[in-house]
């Protein structure tokens, strides 16, 4: 694998995150200048500091339930099993995650849970319709996002967003109630001000969902890493586009294209995923073999 390409991709993805994470902050600090002064700014960052700190991660089975996936035992998926474990060796994980089963055909996979308690869930079709290989990629994947912590950085900046929402809403409602007296008094109202408190929540959204990319592709990274070679991962990848697009995408690219450059998709466009694994080749997997049709390290 290319190291210097990917030690570079790593670098200013990690640049792009803390940024965001920073730039969602000064946003919702901005507002609560506007609404009452920096005294409530300064109070809201300290706030939205203590709530990361001490904020406890969601049981990764209450998630699991939640979307009502069953678990996946050992003797259902032998071969994913030893993928995960060998996987979740080379993360240096606390613990391999539990795995499930999304009862569905589709390509579809998530993870949950931090280092030290996680779960990952795997579609029925990833199973079935996949290599041993490209499940590999897929599960590195998302091992990949347990040991970044996506997860809680994810949860978050969900919760600075809502934060964001609920102080615009109070401040429109305040500039509401006090229209009467400002047009009684004929002051002049500044027009920033009132612009930040509309479009503060949708530009929080829009850094929301582009450092949720970021997170794909620092995970794509990972699996990379993980397995020595992006070529699992840039296969699945494939796969999971056309089988999202299917036969009348790619007949007509144009129309299936139309929401690829979308500031508010979790995910970046496939091709740009693959074109960024691409440029991390060449390279070696590291010990991939097969044993029973899986593939083990």
């Amino acid at each position: 694998m290319n190291q210097t390409k990917w030690l570079k991709f790593r670098i200013v993805n990690g640049l792009k995150s803390l940024g965001l994470i920073l730039a969602m902050g000064a946003i919702m600090g901005l507002i609560a200048y506007v609404i009452a002064g920096p005294s409530m700014a300064i109070m809201m960052f300290i706030g939205v500091g203590i709530v990361y700190m001490i904020s406890p991660s969601i049981a990764p089975r209450l998630m699991m339930g939640f979307f009502r996936v069953r678990p996946l035992g050992f003797y259902d998926a032998p071969g994913v099993h030893q993928i995960v474990g060998e996987l979740s060796r080379r993360a240096e994980l606390k613990n391999p995650p539990e795995l499930y089963l999304i009862p569905s055909d589709t390509l579809a996979a998530f993870a949950t849970g931090t280092s030290d308690k996680s779960a990952v869930a795997l579609s029925a079709g990833v199973l079935t319709r996949l290599s041993p290989e490209e499940v590999a990629g897929i599960t590195a994947h998302e091992i990949s996002h347990i040991r970044n912590n996506d997860m809680r950085s994810m949860w978050f900046v969900l919760f600075v967003g809502k934060l964001t929402e609920m102080l615009s809403l109070w401040g429109q409602v305040l500039l509401f109630i006090s229209l009467p007296f400002i047009l009684m008094s004929q002051v002049k109202v500044a027009v920033l001000p009132i612009m930040i408190l509309i479009f503060a929540p949708l530009l929080s959204y829009a850094v929301q969902m582009t450092l949720s990319r970021v997170n794909e592709f620092n995970a794509d990274l990972g699996s990379a890493e993980l397995l020595g070679t992006p070529d699992p991962l840039i296969s699945a990848l494939a796969k999971i586009e056309y089988d999202r697009k299917g036969f009348w995408g790619y007949l007509f690219p144009r129309r299936a294209m139309r929401d690829e450059s979308s500031l508010f998709r979790t995910h970046p466009p496939t091709e740009e995923r693959i074109r960024r694994l691409k440029e991390i080749r060449p390279g070696k997997p590291a010990g991939l073999r097969a044993v029973n049709g899986w593939a083990v390290m």
